[in-house]
């Protein structure tokens, strides 16, 4: 994975100033998914990250913290001293160009390890489960069924 494309389209989707402050924001957007991740689930995320941002998240001391939204946006919130709907902006742009730039393992893999209400933000860039139309029922559109007649009615006297 290219960093530069990385931060590049990080500082374009998020409007910040430059390559290190987008570097910032992303290094604490992973710091705080690798808190609420399992820790081996951490690891495996780990290696298919750029060398810049392993570094930076192997400096860092891992804060438990719970599984949700709520705790996730708000472990971005101190990581990054941004308000509380900055922090679910940058949380959003972060992972959807995580997951549309990682081609092995990327943040959506582990959405079913974390609460409901976190998944839709980690599955966040994925293209859209692509929905077939139903085929038409070959075997009905075969079959010949019989019309009923009604049996003529007799009137006993």
């Amino acid at each position: 994975m290219e960093i530069d494309l990385l931060l590049a389209g990080v500082e374009q989707r998020a409007r910040l100033h430059g390559r290190r402050e987008s570097l910032r924001v992303v290094s604490g957007v992973t710091g705080a998914l690798a808190d609420v991740l399992p820790l081996r689930a951490s690891e495996l995320l780990a290696p298919h990250l750029p060398a810049e941002l392993r570094v930076r998240l192997d400096t860092r001391a891992r804060t438990e913290t719970p599984a949700t939204c709520r705790a996730f946006l708000g472990r971005v919130a101190s990581i990054l001293y941004v308000d509380q709907p900055t922090n679910a902006f940058l949380a959003r742009v972060v992972l959807e160009h995580l997951n549309a730039s990682l081609r092995v393992i990327s943040p959506a893999a582990f959405a079913h390890l974390v609460a409901p209400d976190l998944r839709p933000l980690l599955l966040a860039g994925r293209p859209p489960v692509a929905r077939t139309a139903p085929r038409p029922a070959t075997l009905t559109t075969q079959l010949r069924v019989p019309a009923i007649i009604p049996a003529q009615r007799t009137q006993l006297a």
